[in-house]
């Protein structure tokens, strides 16, 4: 915020200096102060003198478009997760045992973490809307493809193409469960993937008239020159006019976020992070249904509330203490440092989720097959309310951190989502060999290993910031 007062001092002296160079109009934009927020902190990034600036839209359009990238994010792992209480029936159409059937799960995990290396880029030159159409159509064909498929390759290949658009929200699986389990006994494992494409359908007709595009330059330069603003409709449908002049793709886009992950404060919550959204979250709902089949001798529409209400219930109540809680200490510290908020203290409520993660699983673990079917349940119930908890604070201090490079930082977390493929290949083949006890321990130490890294950011987060320096590009986005 210092550097942004010191451009707009040394633009207001030039000006005064060479009248013929800048418009009374930017002298008056030059000196206007700051806009704070309602805590009385300055706005970052400050809005800017232009109505379709997203920044200055009227609130139900924020409204809008924040609901409906809501349940953007939510489609994603829904229809990524819904055929999961319905893996054996799957396996018993397809006629393969319910581990390979899972398989059909990771492809479209490691679909959902590699396309965003693709779609990312394109979003930043050709804007937000058209890509998040054409993903949307992408989500539709592929659950038709897979519903109307009879081999496990066929399966196994659009749920790739379905997995381009996973995309995090964590309740997105666990509604998907609850649903997942129940049509699949009712109209067999196809309607799983059918009623994804079918409940996408609907947010893609309503994204077409009230979606408009989020892209839009800050850069100092370009504003001062820029006369044009756009009326709705061309934010809806003048897909050219919504690009930002000047900006052609390069190869070198594609890196930008494996460049980010030279700085500390973003790989070591990306560690953290994998490990824990693979654990926590991608641990039961590939292997539940296999377990709970074995243990408990559930269908899929046991197996499917079970999955869905326990991960559900923790997700909730994590995201209630967290969200509130980690702006509550954002705001409380930044009070009592002369108004400065530094991304380290949205790591404070961090260790929540190092003690609530690794406790759940190993409640898991020791329970699961050895008691009623509740207690493990339980025991999922902490593991994810530990994540949510872990989320929001990693989430929140890579984006305080790296604000311009947030696109990219996002890239890398559903790059993380989709390295934890390799669960179904470890979970069950140690359990079986070691027993459930000492396996889920064993995940829970190295998660709570992975955690002492993040930890010390809270320490040395700035001091490591500043030694690793700023990114050069996306600095005016």
């Amino acid at each position: 915020m210092k550097q942004s007062l010191a451009v707009y001092e040394h633009k207001n002296s030039s000006s005064l200096e060479d009248s013929d160079k800048h418009t009374a109009e930017e002298i008056d934009v030059s000196v206007r102060p700051p806009q704070l927020d309602r805590y009385g902190l300055p706005l970052v990034p400050q809005p800017t003198r232009f109505k379709d600036d997203p920044l200055n839209w009227p609130s139900w359009m924020k409204w809008t478009v924040l609901i409906q990238v809501g349940i953007f994010a939510f489609l994603g792992p829904f229809n990524s997760a819904v055929v999961n209480p319905s893996l054996v029936l799957l396996a018993d159409g397809l006629h393969v045992d319910s581990t390979t059937a899972s398989y059909t799960t990771t492809c479209a995990i490691i679909a959902g973490g590699l396309t965003p290396f693709i779609f990312t880029p394109l979003t930043n030159i050709y804007g937000r809307r058209p890509v998040t159409l054409f993903a949307m159509l992408m989500t539709i064909a592929g659950g038709i493809g897979s519903g109307a498929s009879t081999g496990y390759a066929g399966v196994a290949i659009t749920r790739e193409k379905t997995g381009i658009y996973v995309i995090f929200v964590t309740n997105g699986a666990h509604v998907a469960a609850l649903i997942g389990g129940f049509l699949g006994v009712a109209k067999g494992w196809q309607w799983d993937f059918y009623i994804g494409a079918i409940i996408t359908s609907v947010p893609f007709v309503v994204a077409l008239f009230l979606f408009p595009e989020t892209l839009f330059a800050r850069d100092e330069e370009f504003l001062a020159n820029r006369i044009h603003e756009r009326s709705y409709n061309e934010m809806l449908w003048d897909f050219k006019g919504n690009m930002i002049p000047g900006r052609n793709l390069r190869l070198s886009h594609f890196t930008h976020s494996f460049v980010m992950l030279k700085y500390p404060s973003v790989t070591l919550p990306f560690i953290y992070y994998t490990l824990a959204w693979s654990f926590a979250n991608i641990l039961p709902a590939v292997t539940l249904a296999t377990i709970y089949h074995k243990f408990y001798n559930m269908d899929a529409a046991a197996i499917g509330t079970c999955l869905g209400v326990s991960l559900t219930i923790g997700t909730i109540v994590g995201e209630l203490c967290a969200g509130r809680l980690s702006d509550y200490i954002m705001y409380r510290m930044a009070a009592r440092h002369e108004g400065i908020r530094k991304p380290e203290y949205r790591l404070y409520l961090s260790p929540l989720s190092a003690i609530f993660m690794p406790a759940g699983i190993i409640i898991f673990g020791a329970t699961v097959g050895r008691t009623g079917f509740i207690p493990p349940l339980v025991g999922l119930s902490i593991g994810v309310f530990g994540l949510q908890i872990g989320s929001t604070c990693l989430y929140s201090y890579i984006s305080d951190c790296y604000k311009p490079q947030t696109p990219e930082t996002g890239v890398l977390f559903n790059l993380s989502r989709g390295l934890s493929f390799f669960i179904p290949f470890v979970a069950t083949p140690l359990s079986n060999k070691i027993s459930y006890l000492w396996a889920y321990f064993t995940f829970a130490a190295i998660l709570f290993a992975t955690f002492l890294p993040v930890a010390a950011l809270i320490w040395r987060g700035e001091r490591w910031r500043n030694m690793a320096g700023s990114p050069t590009f996306h600095r005016y986005m």
